[in-house]
């Protein structure tokens, strides 16, 4: 992709009307197939999403470490780079960073080489949320990289953070495969009560108040948190640790519709790339035209 879309999303609009957008790569009819039996190559996608902490002096670790655990797409929190970049970081990886001057907060999507031909957009919202659209056989997949205020940010802060991400889902087409990967900083909890359709039950601790508003944005747009649907050790439950203190921070979510299409959600302990925090990565099965190149 030749470029990118640095703006801040204000309007409900949806990114179909934007005229810079590019429109799904045509495909050249085999000869003696009818149209609506072209060749679709349903292929297991591996996403991530992880608080870094920095970039600074880790490009190259978070290129090893996605090559290592073929993760294609991750989605990145507190970046702390300044500004709009797309830079390549190491084995075919583009990084699509969204900071502001002060270094705070930051937040970054990084694609491997087989997905970078097919980016459609990218979408840089605040230095808390980002957005790039795929291109795939079924139409698009928007990957959403958020990193919610911690517990002691202020009540507006949060409030614009969540009205920023509601705008956000509400541009997104309903025909697209939506991914959300991110720290949300608030805990789900294994209580799935008043929220069965969002929660499968399975969750890490208690819901705090910051998990109740993630529950809510799940609710308000048919979404679920993805994690809570599958039977994992505590190891691979827990997102973050430190002295003693463990939390499952850092969700997955996708609409409800698809909840069949993710295979597998799980922390990957002993990893050191972030240290207190752990990746979380997801199995998801797309329709690709052609298939993917090995990573």
């Amino acid at each position: 992709m030749e470029g990118s879309i640095c703006i801040r999303v204000k309007a409900r609009t949806s990114p179909g009307s934007d005229p810079q957008e590019a429109r799904p790569p045509p495909v050249v009819k085999k000869r003696g197939l009818p149209r609506d039996e072209r060749p679709r190559l349903r292929t297991l996608v591996r996403v991530g999403t992880l608080n870094i902490g920095t970039l600074t002096g880790k490009t190259r670790e978070i290129a090893d470490f996605m090559k290592r655990r073929t993760i294609r797409i991750l989605c990145l929190q507190e970046t702390r780079w300044k500004g709009c970049k797309a830079i390549e970081i190491g084995d075919g990886i583009k990084l699509f960073n969204h900071g502001v001057e002060t270094k705070k907060n930051g937040v970054a999507i990084a694609v491997d080489t087989s997905l970078k031909d097919h980016i459609s957009s990218v979408i840089r919202v605040s230095n808390r949320i980002t957005s790039l659209r795929i291109a795939t056989a079924k139409g698009f997949w928007t990957v959403v990289s958020v990193y919610a205020p911690q517990s002691g940010c202020t009540e507006m802060e949060k409030a614009t953070f969540y009205e920023e991400l509601d705008d956000v889902i509400r541009s997104v087409p309903k025909s697209d495969y939506l991914t959300i990967g991110g720290d949300f900083n608030g805990h789900v909890g294994q209580d799935r009560r008043g929220f069965e359709r969002m929660h499968g039950g399975r969750g890490f601790g208690s819901r705090n108040q910051d998990g109740e508003r993630i529950m809510e944005v799940a609710e308000a747009h048919d979404l679920t948190i993805k994690s809570t649907f599958f039977t994992k050790r505590e190891s691979q439950k827990v997102t973050y640790s430190s002295g003693g203190r463990k939390s499952e921070t850092d969700h997955v979510l996708v609409w409800r519709t698809a909840l069949k299409t993710v295979e597998n959600v799980k922390s990957i302990p002993g990893e050191e790339i972030a240290g207190q925090h752990r990746p979380v990565i997801a199995d998801v099965w797309m329709l690709f035209r052609n298939k993917l190149n090995a990573k």
